[in-house]
């Protein structure tokens, strides 16, 4: 049920050698988006051209206060720890692997699968909401995943993933835009960004809807419907040494109508905090 705690790993622990990136692709813990997602390095002040082969590796932690909008289930308050590995080929940050096959050079531009693992879901103990309920499992989800500089310093990444079913009922697949711009001055570092997410029929009717087994009198059988999830969010970065960064990122993401109706819920949105620290060890 930790919404959009992948963005948070994916933003806190890739470590790049090109500058930073701001995107996050929902649920895992986004992080099922969010994810978008925020995806951050060391400053371009400490990368050469030709530092796109070199593999760079950054350990940290962050503290995630998010609010996933279940009836009667408060703020998540999570302390995560991750690691990152980054070189032209491959990204891993956190829970999320990005094998970059196609792309220039310096990889300004790239196309490649992507492989997550989403910890979204949750179990009868999450809530007095789901007691009765089966528990809906987080796991591994593919797809392909591009990223493209645009004029004016913008950055367009995108995403599609998917899951196989789990106890016969499929889990779904989740789409994602967004476009972001680094805004710099001394050691601050400010990326806002908005986004939008597709979430499939299936993976809403997994996530948010209720089975006819599972009908009580203030639970009434729910199916959704597909929707696209606008999101903003804003990546403060303040840089305390050439290795070290302190990270703070506030994300908002609202839901659409087919999650929203859903008697599960009793939110119009998921609001997040973030607060990081990053080190790079080489």
């Amino acid at each position: 049920m930790f919404q959009l705690i992948r963005r948070t790993l994916c933003g806190l622990f890739a470590p790049r050698s090109d500058g930073p990136r701001a995107f996050v692709s929902r649920p895992v813990i986004g992080f099922a988006a969010a994810s978008l997602a925020l995806m951050t390095g060391l400053d371009h002040a400490h990368a050469q051209p030709s530092d796109a082969s070199r593999t760079r590796y950054s350990v940290g932690a962050a503290v995630l206060f998010d609010r996933d909008g279940y009836r009667n289930v408060g703020t998540e308050t999570l302390v995560i720890p991750g690691f990152g590995i980054q070189n032209k080929w491959i990204d891993l940050f956190g829970p999320q692997l990005d094998l970059r096959l196609i792309g220039d050079e310096e990889r300004d531009w790239w196309i490649g699968p992507r492989i997550e693992y989403r910890f979204d879901g949750y179990d009868q103990s999450d809530g007095a909401i789901f007691r009765g309920m089966a528990s809906r499992k987080g796991g591994v989800f593919y797809g392909l995943a591009g990223s493209f500089e645009l004029p004016g310093d913008f950055e367009l990444e995108a995403d599609y993933v998917q899951a196989g079913s789990e106890a016969g009922f499929k889990r779904g697949a989740v789409a994602s835009f967004q476009l972001s711009r680094d805004f710099r001055s001394g050691p601050w570092s400010f990326v806002p960004r908005i986004g939008l997410e597709y979430q499939s029929s299936s993976y809403i009717n997994y996530y948010y809807g209720v089975r006819t087994s599972e009908v009580t009198a203030s639970r009434p059988a729910y199916t959704g419907k597909s929707g696209w999830s606008p999101e903003v969010g804003l990546l403060v970065r303040y840089q305390l040494s050439r290795r070290q960064v302190l990270l703070a990122n506030l994300n908002y993401e609202r839901y659409p109508s087919a999650i929203r109706n859903s008697p599960l819920i009793d939110a119009s949105g998921i609001p997040q905090l973030v607060l990081g620290y990053q080190f790079l060890l080489n």
